[in-house]
């Protein structure tokens, strides 16, 4: 297949904008370096960045470097303010973040989205309430971007039937947005998004390839590989939500999908309590003693091990966790980390890394991650 001059542009603009967020105060020569481009193409894509003032240089920094010192870029933090905001079934999240990563604003409500109607709903008063703070703090906001359960279409900005929200479908978030506040909107996979905040911004900033996994509604997974979301031919490559958990199988797959929910019934018959939800046993403080400990490993070496299963298959450089459930701490984290490298093709090729614990804050921030990047792009090849 012969890629066209305009695609080639575009992959290559997208590298070096990802990079630069990535990077802050990183020079033309270090950029050539790490995306193999020549100068020359480079020089052009700066060029055109400063032009539109989406990047700055900052020759006050010094590099430590002898002779002619290169002169560092970095994205204005200015060139672009995103709302991102995470559509949950049992909650809707909101974050403002600048281009250099900073959150100036947040929101969360605990609310149920099971219908279309009330997800609007409680999508536009979580979007409402970002831009009046934003208002009344003379923020201007450029973007909103979504992040959601799939299946979905980022073009089409369209949800279509996501698992246990039948009324989602066929959902046009991305145009009832976008109508209703004026502003570029980029629908997203919830663990996508999250998964590129964190190149982006985060902890894999210097890791081109890595799964970042998603325990708690359910489980679900981010994929990038090269640098770059890999959601397959079809949009949802990271829905292993539906990955059968052999402790918990009772004869029927439906019983077989994993959430907290599963998680909580066992710790009540352990333990003997009637707790409603994983956060009563971390806000009551149970040790839990050996019954507690006993469920925990369980569930760490399931999860382990489903972790070392889509490791092999994608073979990525690391693999990141994410969920309430690190919040219990040593026990399920060591069970996990034991199952995961045992259970690993090549042992010890895979980093293990502790993610974010609040990860609908990690797709709200992720979405808004995705709007940023997107936005810039845009007006980059819309010049």
């Amino acid at each position: 297949m012969i890629t066209k001059p305009g695609d080639l542009r575009e992959k290559n603009m997208g590298r070096v904008i990802q990079l630069l967020l990535a990077n802050p105060d990183i020079s033309r020569v270090e950029i050539a370096r790490k995306t193999e481009l020549t100068k020359t193409t480079i020089s052009a894509i700066i060029a055109a960045l400063l032009d539109l003032n989406i990047v700055e240089e900052t020759p006050g920094l010094k590099t430590g470097l002898v002779g002619k010192t290169p002169i560092p870029m970095r994205v204005r933090g200015d060139a672009a303010v995103a709302i991102g905001v995470n559509l949950a079934r049992g909650s809707t999240s909101g974050v403002v973040m600048t281009a250099c990563g900073k959150l100036l604003e947040s929101v969360s409500k605990e609310v149920s989205n099971l219908t279309r109607a009330d997800a609007t709903a409680h999508l536009f008063e979580v979007v409402q309430r970002l831009l009046n703070k934003c208002f009344r703090n003379g923020i201007d906001v450029d973007a909103i971007g979504i992040g959601a359960p799939s299946p979905l279409d980022k073009e089409k900005g369209v949800i279509y039937a996501p698992y246990g929200l039948s009324d989602w479908k066929d959902f046009p978030v991305g145009e009832i947005t976008r109508e209703k506040f004026g502003l570029p909107v980029f629908l997203v996979n919830d663990a996508d998004g999250a998964a590129f905040g964190m190149k982006c911004f985060g902890k894999c900033r210097d890791i081109r390839s890595f799964i970042s996994m998603y325990f708690d509604e359910g489980v679900g997974a981010g994929i990038i590989l090269n640098d770059e979301i890999y959601s397959g031919s079809s949009g949802y490559s990271g829905q292993i939500s539906y990955a059968l958990i052999k402790s918990f199988c009772n004869g029927q797959v439906e019983n077989s999908r994993f959430s907290l929910d599963t998680v909580v019934s066992d710790l009540n018959k352990e333990i003997g309590v009637n707790c409603g939800k994983i956060d009563d046993f971390l806000d009551r403080r149970f040790n839990g003693g050996q019954k507690m400990n006993s469920v925990l490993s369980r569930v760490g070496d399931e999860l382990g091990r489903i972790a070392a299963l889509v490791s092999n298959i994608v073979g990525p450089e690391a693999v990141v966790v994410n969920g309430r459930l690190l919040d219990f701490g040593k026990v399920f984290f060591a069970a996990l980390k034991d199952s995961f490298e045992s259970n690993l093709f090549s042992r010890g090729s895979v980093q293990l890394i502790k993610g974010f614990t609040n990860q609908f804050r990690a797709f709200s921030t992720g979405a808004a991650s995705y709007a940023i990047f997107s936005y810039l792009m845009d007006k980059v090849l819309s010049n």
